[in-house]
Protein backbone atom coordinates (compact mmCIF):
# COMPACT_ATOMS: atom_id res chain seq x y z
CA UNK A 1 0.00 0.00 0.00
CA UNK A 2 1.27 3.46 -0.83
CA UNK A 3 1.78 6.13 1.78
CA UNK A 4 -0.64 8.53 0.07
CA UNK A 5 -3.85 9.30 1.95
CA UNK A 6 -6.96 10.37 0.04
CA UNK A 7 -9.93 12.35 1.34
CA UNK A 8 -13.39 12.33 -0.24
CA UNK A 9 -16.42 14.39 0.70
CA UNK A 10 -19.83 14.98 -0.80
CA UNK A 11 -23.40 13.75 -0.64
CA UNK A 12 -25.15 10.47 -1.49
CA UNK A 13 -23.55 10.42 -4.95
CA UNK A 14 -20.17 10.19 -3.24
CA UNK A 15 -21.22 8.08 -0.26
CA UNK A 16 -22.72 5.41 -2.55
CA UNK A 17 -26.36 5.53 -1.55
CA UNK A 18 -28.35 2.65 -3.02
CA UNK A 19 -25.36 0.36 -3.49
CA UNK A 20 -25.32 -2.98 -1.70
CA UNK A 21 -21.68 -2.42 -0.71
CA UNK A 22 -20.67 1.27 -0.83
CA UNK A 23 -17.35 0.54 0.87
CA UNK A 24 -16.41 -1.63 -2.09
CA UNK A 25 -18.30 -0.18 -5.08
CA UNK A 26 -18.52 3.61 -4.58
CA UNK A 27 -16.34 5.74 -6.80
CA UNK A 28 -14.13 6.86 -3.86
CA UNK A 29 -13.35 3.24 -3.02
CA UNK A 30 -12.58 2.50 -6.68
CA UNK A 31 -10.17 5.41 -6.89
CA UNK A 32 -8.48 4.41 -3.63
CA UNK A 33 -8.08 0.85 -4.98
CA UNK A 34 -6.58 2.21 -8.19
CA UNK A 35 -3.92 4.08 -6.23
CA UNK A 36 -3.63 1.33 -3.59
CA UNK A 37 -4.10 4.13 -1.05
CA UNK A 38 -5.61 4.67 2.35
CA UNK A 39 -8.67 6.88 2.24
CA UNK A 40 -11.59 8.44 4.10
CA UNK A 41 -15.00 8.75 2.46
CA UNK A 42 -16.43 11.54 4.60
CA UNK A 43 -19.58 11.93 2.46
CA UNK A 44 -23.07 11.42 3.86
CA UNK A 45 -26.47 11.14 2.24
CA UNK A 46 -28.03 14.59 2.03
CA UNK A 47 -24.64 16.21 2.58
CA UNK A 48 -24.38 19.94 1.90
CA UNK A 49 -21.59 22.12 0.55
CA UNK A 50 -21.08 23.96 3.83
CA UNK A 51 -20.62 20.58 5.50
CA UNK A 52 -18.02 19.72 2.85
CA UNK A 53 -16.11 22.93 3.53
CA UNK A 54 -16.08 22.26 7.26
CA UNK A 55 -14.84 18.73 6.69
CA UNK A 56 -12.01 19.84 4.44
CA UNK A 57 -10.87 22.62 6.77
CA UNK A 58 -10.84 20.17 9.67
CA UNK A 59 -8.86 17.57 7.73
CA UNK A 60 -6.59 19.71 5.54
CA UNK A 61 -3.43 18.60 7.38
CA UNK A 62 -4.33 14.92 7.52
CA UNK A 63 -4.56 13.94 3.84
CA UNK A 64 -2.48 14.29 0.70
CA UNK A 65 -5.12 14.63 -1.97
CA UNK A 66 -8.73 15.77 -1.77
CA UNK A 67 -11.71 14.84 -3.95
CA UNK A 68 -14.68 17.17 -3.54
CA UNK A 69 -18.07 16.01 -4.84
CA UNK A 70 -20.00 19.28 -4.69
CA UNK A 71 -23.66 18.81 -3.78
CA UNK A 72 -26.79 20.84 -4.48
CA UNK A 73 -26.30 24.41 -3.23
CA UNK A 74 -29.84 24.48 -1.82
CA UNK A 75 -28.77 22.27 1.10
CA UNK A 76 -27.27 23.36 4.39
CA UNK A 77 -26.17 21.95 7.73
CA UNK A 78 -26.95 23.11 11.27
CA UNK A 79 -25.99 21.75 14.67
CA UNK A 80 -28.62 20.89 17.25
CA UNK A 81 -28.05 23.07 20.37
CA UNK A 82 -29.39 20.25 22.54
CA UNK A 83 -26.56 17.86 21.71
CA UNK A 84 -24.47 19.40 18.89
CA UNK A 85 -25.71 16.70 16.52
CA UNK A 86 -25.25 17.41 12.80
CA UNK A 87 -28.60 18.12 11.13
CA UNK A 88 -28.80 18.20 7.33
CA UNK A 89 -31.45 20.27 5.59
CA UNK A 90 -32.65 19.68 2.03
CA UNK A 91 -35.67 21.25 0.29
CA UNK A 92 -37.58 17.97 0.60
CA UNK A 93 -36.94 17.87 4.37
CA UNK A 94 -36.98 14.09 4.15
CA UNK A 95 -33.95 12.31 5.59
CA UNK A 96 -33.28 8.83 6.88
CA UNK A 97 -33.80 9.17 10.62
CA UNK A 98 -31.52 6.23 11.35
CA UNK A 99 -28.64 8.03 9.68
CA UNK A 100 -29.13 11.70 10.35
CA UNK A 101 -31.29 12.35 13.37
CA UNK A 102 -30.16 12.53 16.96
CA UNK A 103 -32.37 11.07 19.67
CA UNK A 104 -33.60 14.59 20.38
CA UNK A 105 -34.88 15.14 16.85
CA UNK A 106 -36.34 11.66 16.58
CA UNK A 107 -38.71 12.67 19.36
CA UNK A 108 -38.99 16.34 18.37
CA UNK A 109 -39.15 16.00 14.60
CA UNK A 110 -41.67 18.83 14.26
CA UNK A 111 -39.17 21.55 15.16
CA UNK A 112 -36.90 20.35 12.36
CA UNK A 113 -39.76 20.42 9.87
CA UNK A 114 -41.04 23.81 11.06
CA UNK A 115 -37.63 25.45 10.77
CA UNK A 116 -36.93 23.91 7.38
CA UNK A 117 -40.31 24.90 5.97
CA UNK A 118 -39.92 28.46 7.21
CA UNK A 119 -36.44 28.77 5.75
CA UNK A 120 -37.22 27.41 2.30
CA UNK A 121 -40.52 29.32 2.07
CA UNK A 122 -39.38 32.72 3.33
CA UNK A 123 -35.58 32.91 3.24
CA UNK A 124 -34.22 30.73 0.46
CA UNK A 125 -32.66 32.81 -2.34
CA UNK A 126 -31.47 30.75 -5.32
CA UNK A 127 -29.29 33.52 -6.75
CA UNK A 128 -27.38 34.10 -3.54
CA UNK A 129 -27.11 30.40 -2.78
CA UNK A 130 -25.46 29.91 -6.15
CA UNK A 131 -23.07 32.80 -5.56
CA UNK A 132 -22.37 31.36 -2.11
CA UNK A 133 -21.47 28.07 -3.77
CA UNK A 134 -18.97 29.88 -5.99
CA UNK A 135 -17.50 31.51 -2.89
CA UNK A 136 -17.10 28.07 -1.30
CA UNK A 137 -15.31 26.73 -4.38
CA UNK A 138 -12.94 29.72 -4.43
CA UNK A 139 -12.20 29.50 -0.71
CA UNK A 140 -11.44 25.77 -0.80
CA UNK A 141 -9.31 26.28 -3.88
CA UNK A 142 -7.27 28.87 -1.99
CA UNK A 143 -7.04 26.60 1.06
CA UNK A 144 -5.64 23.76 -1.04
CA UNK A 145 -3.14 26.04 -2.73
CA UNK A 146 -1.91 27.60 0.52
CA UNK A 147 -1.42 24.14 2.02
CA UNK A 148 0.15 22.76 -1.18
CA UNK A 149 -2.50 20.02 -1.45
CA UNK A 150 -3.54 18.33 -4.66
CA UNK A 151 -7.28 18.26 -5.28
CA UNK A 152 -10.01 17.42 -7.75
CA UNK A 153 -13.53 18.85 -7.72
CA UNK A 154 -16.58 17.14 -9.19
CA UNK A 155 -19.92 18.83 -9.78
CA UNK A 156 -22.38 16.20 -8.61
CA UNK A 157 -25.67 18.05 -8.28
CA UNK A 158 -25.29 21.82 -8.68
CA UNK A 159 -27.26 23.37 -11.54
CA UNK A 160 -24.70 25.70 -13.06
CA UNK A 161 -25.77 25.84 -16.70
CA UNK A 162 -28.46 28.59 -16.45
CA UNK A 163 -26.06 30.87 -14.57
CA UNK A 164 -23.34 30.68 -17.22
CA UNK A 165 -25.66 31.44 -20.14
CA UNK A 166 -24.61 34.05 -22.74
CA UNK A 167 -25.88 37.54 -22.07
CA UNK A 168 -28.57 37.42 -24.77
CA UNK A 169 -30.37 34.46 -23.15
CA UNK A 170 -29.30 34.90 -19.53
CA UNK A 171 -32.50 36.62 -18.35
CA UNK A 172 -34.71 34.02 -20.00
CA UNK A 173 -32.73 31.16 -18.47
CA UNK A 174 -32.68 32.47 -14.90
CA UNK A 175 -35.97 34.35 -14.62
CA UNK A 176 -37.55 31.48 -12.67
CA UNK A 177 -34.54 31.35 -10.31
CA UNK A 178 -34.41 35.00 -9.23
CA UNK A 179 -36.74 37.72 -7.90
CA UNK A 180 -37.55 38.50 -11.52
CA UNK A 181 -40.44 40.91 -10.92
CA UNK A 182 -38.40 42.96 -8.45
CA UNK A 183 -35.26 43.34 -10.57
CA UNK A 184 -34.55 45.50 -13.60
CA UNK A 185 -32.68 44.20 -16.62
CA UNK A 186 -29.63 46.19 -15.52
CA UNK A 187 -29.70 44.60 -12.07
CA UNK A 188 -29.96 41.14 -13.58
CA UNK A 189 -27.09 41.73 -15.98
CA UNK A 190 -24.99 43.14 -13.13
CA UNK A 191 -25.60 39.89 -11.27
CA UNK A 192 -24.40 38.04 -14.35
CA UNK A 193 -21.23 40.13 -14.38
CA UNK A 194 -20.61 39.34 -10.71
CA UNK A 195 -21.14 35.62 -11.34
CA UNK A 196 -18.66 35.71 -14.22
CA UNK A 197 -16.15 37.56 -12.05
CA UNK A 198 -16.42 34.81 -9.45
CA UNK A 199 -16.12 32.03 -12.02
CA UNK A 200 -13.04 33.71 -13.48
CA UNK A 201 -11.36 33.10 -10.11
CA UNK A 202 -12.03 29.34 -10.27
CA UNK A 203 -9.50 26.98 -11.81
CA UNK A 204 -11.91 24.96 -13.94
CA UNK A 205 -9.06 22.64 -14.95
CA UNK A 206 -9.49 21.14 -11.47
CA UNK A 207 -13.12 20.22 -12.20
CA UNK A 208 -14.50 16.97 -13.54
CA UNK A 209 -17.81 18.14 -15.00
CA UNK A 210 -18.84 21.75 -14.54
CA UNK A 211 -22.06 22.95 -16.14
CA UNK A 212 -22.91 19.33 -17.04
CA UNK A 213 -23.24 17.67 -13.64
CA UNK A 214 -22.88 14.01 -12.66
CA UNK A 215 -26.58 13.63 -11.92
CA UNK A 216 -27.45 14.56 -15.49
CA UNK A 217 -24.60 12.41 -16.83
CA UNK A 218 -25.95 9.39 -14.96
CA UNK A 219 -29.46 9.88 -16.34
CA UNK A 220 -28.28 10.50 -19.90
CA UNK A 221 -26.13 7.36 -19.86
CA UNK A 222 -28.78 5.30 -18.01
CA UNK A 223 -26.32 4.55 -15.22
CA UNK A 224 -28.85 5.01 -12.42
CA UNK A 225 -30.01 2.32 -10.01
CA UNK A 226 -33.62 2.38 -11.24
CA UNK A 227 -36.33 4.72 -12.46
CA UNK A 228 -37.31 5.17 -8.82
CA UNK A 229 -33.75 5.64 -7.55
CA UNK A 230 -31.64 7.97 -9.67
CA UNK A 231 -28.44 7.47 -7.68
CA UNK A 232 -25.53 6.03 -9.66
CA UNK A 233 -25.57 2.27 -10.05
CA UNK A 234 -22.45 0.12 -9.67
CA UNK A 235 -21.71 0.84 -13.32
CA UNK A 236 -22.43 4.49 -12.65
CA UNK A 237 -19.81 4.65 -9.92
CA UNK A 238 -17.35 2.92 -12.23
CA UNK A 239 -18.06 5.57 -14.86
CA UNK A 240 -17.50 8.39 -12.36
CA UNK A 241 -14.23 6.82 -11.21
CA UNK A 242 -13.13 6.46 -14.83
CA UNK A 243 -13.80 10.15 -15.53
CA UNK A 244 -11.99 11.23 -12.36
CA UNK A 245 -8.96 9.03 -13.01
CA UNK A 246 -8.80 10.28 -16.61
CA UNK A 247 -8.79 13.80 -15.24
CA UNK A 248 -6.04 12.85 -12.76
CA UNK A 249 -3.87 11.52 -15.55
CA UNK A 250 -3.99 14.72 -17.58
Amino acid sequence: MTDIKLYFNGCSFTYGDGLDNPANDSWPSLIAKHYNAKYLNHAVCGGSNDRIVKGVVTNIKNYDKFYIGWSNYSRFVKYNPVNNFEILFTPGLALNASLHYSDDLKTNYKKYKDFGKMYYKHWYNELYEFKGFLHQVILLQCLFEVNNKDYTMINMLSHIQPWVSPSDIFIENVKDLICFDAMSDDQIHNERKEINTLIDQIDLSKFVFWDYNVQRFMKDKNLIISSDDTHPSVLGHKAIAKEVLLHDSN
